[in-house]
């Protein structure tokens, strides 16, 4: 083998060792007992925001349901479980005091549905960047995620035009 050859060798080598170890270093998934959260998200806000919202996907791998009981963040003063609900012709955000992961099933928290409030923002997270949530399962116990801030980009579509009252 000459130098050229051995040379792409060990470069190619290198591009997968670092695209796997890439990989690894980017996995959205974090697990307690039989759960599995996957890809914690958070919109950006803007400076002066003091409530944001957490959206993420928890898979029970379980045959026993498990539920999301609490979530904490060193970044607000208060962090609550939300549901929207339908009442009196429009959508409003309600506290719901635990969010059930069915058995062998998953439950996808996310803008319109359950999801996680902040209240009392100490920061706002710019796009990019992550923050630390602590997770409270009744059985499976607590994990710590980072959430991930994404901007989101507005779209032309009626759904996204929607406007919902807290």
């Amino acid at each position: 083998m000459n130098k050229f050859t051995r040379g792409i060798i060990t470069a190619a080598a290198l591009t997968f060792s670092f695209g796997a170890f890439s990989l690894s270093a980017n996995a959205c998934g974090y697990n307690v007992g039989k759960l599995e959260i996957e890809h914690p998200w958070s919109r950006e806000t803007p400076p002066n925001a003091t409530v944001a919202g957490a959206f993420l996907k928890v898979k029970n791998q379980g045959d026993v349901e498990d539920t999301l009981v609490s979530a904490e963040s060193p970044i607000a003063e208060k962090v609550e479980l939300h549901a929207h609900v339908h009442e009196n012709g429009m959508m409003k955000m309600r506290q719901v005091e635990g969010i059930a992961i069915p058995a062998n099933g998953s439950e996808v928290l996310k803008p319109g549905s359950y999801h996680v409030m902040l209240f009392g923002m100490k920061e706002a997270p710019r796009d990019g960047e992550t923050f630390p949530m602590t997770l409270n399962f009744e059985k499976s116990g607590s994990v710590d995620i980072q959430v991930s801030v994404k901007k989101v980009v507005k779209s032309d579509t009626k759904k996204d035009k929607m406007h919902h009252h807290h």
